[in-house]
């Protein structure tokens, strides 16, 4: 049994330039090819070797470009895979499938973008998902998104909830990992008993950095003692303060001093930025499709203040492991719940372990992993 899984070849997999949907790939992979064949398709990076083999995992690498796909495309014909799965590509489908008609053909989608009217007309999009034995998504929100939009091809639709390594982001709470987060600290020179809210991601104003920016000066006045810390830049190793970057520190204005800016951060150095925060906060200002950051931010036993949109309130339980915002467009709606994480040392315990106890049973990738399996196995069988 073996699977060809198509990355969309913006950045390289396994991610060493980080990438929601590399990381995705690659995590899922990781824990199907146990019992399946997996072939993965990506781009060329200088750090990694055009082809790989671990044990049942296989990566094969060709530069971006105009012919990326079309390189790939020939590869995945000539070899006859039973299933191809296409990771947010619809569009390389159709060609594909002509040319491997025997192959079985899942469309993995993991934002709604790649189906909109500017790149596909309504009636194109039906006609590849006809074309296809699954259309795979990452939450309810999506499946039933879908249904709604393409009712005939609705018993195709599958989610799986994603998750994230719970040995890797460890609780904040754990022996050794406070001093790792006072050191980070004195870096970003924060004070020591400062709390810290935080905010990871691309900074686009899909994400609300500014929204949540606009908030902490009034946070700040209901809890001085407290620092935000914006972690990201505006694409995957890109260093490069872009106009809306700057356009958030100059928001940031009289309250810059409360505010920590850290740029890009590498994957690795990424859980000590999660565990170092005493309340997340993803004030999301689109229908997130699911949001790893805020199972990131569970998973080290953080207590989460996020929009309710798209696939959050999935993942985010409110009064459980953190609070939903039903207005997110309005800083104010995040005030309250901010400061009464920051004022109530047991209740942001109380919801960080909850969080985490989530992460450990079911926002894992061990689990997200065996039910793709499964469903591989449907579809082989």
């Amino acid at each position: 049994m073996s699977v060809a899984i198509i990355s969309p070849g913006l950045l390289p997999v396994p991610p060493v330039l980080g990438g929601s949907v590399e990381t995705v790939i690659q995590q899922m992979a990781d824990n199907t090819s146990a019992e399946i064949d997996i072939d993965i398709f990506s781009r060329t990076h200088r750090s990694q070797p055009l082809q790989e083999n671990l044990g049942r995992l296989r990566y094969h690498r060709f530069p971006s470009g105009p012919e990326y796909f079309r390189q790939i495309r020939a590869r995945v014909i000539a070899a006859k895979y039973p299933v191809i799965q296409v990771e947010n590509r619809p569009l390389f489908i159709p060609k594909t499938k002509a040319g491997s008609p025997k192959s079985k053909f899942i469309c993995s989608l993991h934002s709604l973008i790649h189906i909109d009217p500017q790149l596909i007309r309504p009636g194109g999009v039906l006609k590849i998902f006809q074309q296809c034995e699954k259309i795979l998504v990452y939450s309810a929100f999506m499946k039933n998104r879908l249904k709604e939009m393409f009712p005939i091809t609705a018993d195709r639709v599958s989610s799986v909830h994603l998750g994230t390594d719970p040995s890797q982001f460890r609780p904040r709470w754990e022996a050794g990992i406070s001093k790792k987060v006072q050191k980070l600290k004195n870096t970003l020179k924060i004070p020591e008993d400062y709390k810290v809210v935080l905010i990871a991601g691309r900074l686009i104003p899909q994400k609300g950095p500014d929204v949540l920016i606009r908030s902490m000066e009034h946070i700040l006045k209901e809890y001085p003692r407290c620092c935000l810390v914006v972690v990201g830049g505006s694409w995957y190793a890109n260093r490069k303060a872009s106009p809306y970057i700057k356009e958030l520190r100059r928001i940031a204005g009289a309250i810059s001093g409360n505010i920590r800016f850290t740029n890009y951060v590498s994957q690795a150095e990424l859980p000590l930025c999660f565990a170092m925060a005493d309340v997340f906060v993803c004030p999301s200002q689109w229908d997130e499709p699911f949001g790893l950051v805020n199972v990131e931010a569970m998973a080290s036993g953080v207590p989460v203040v996020a929009s309710g949109r798209g696939g959050i309130p999935e993942i985010v339980k409110d009064g459980e492991t953190g609070y939903l915002v039903p207005n997110e467009k309005e800083p104010a709606s995040y005030i309250e719940p901010v400061v009464n994480l920051l004022k109530n040392d047991r209740l942001a315990q109380n919801f960080g372990i909850n969080g985490r106890q989530a992460v450990e049973s079911y926002f894992n990738w061990q689990r997200a992993g065996s039910e793709l399996s499964r469903l591989y196995k449907a579809i082989l069988c």
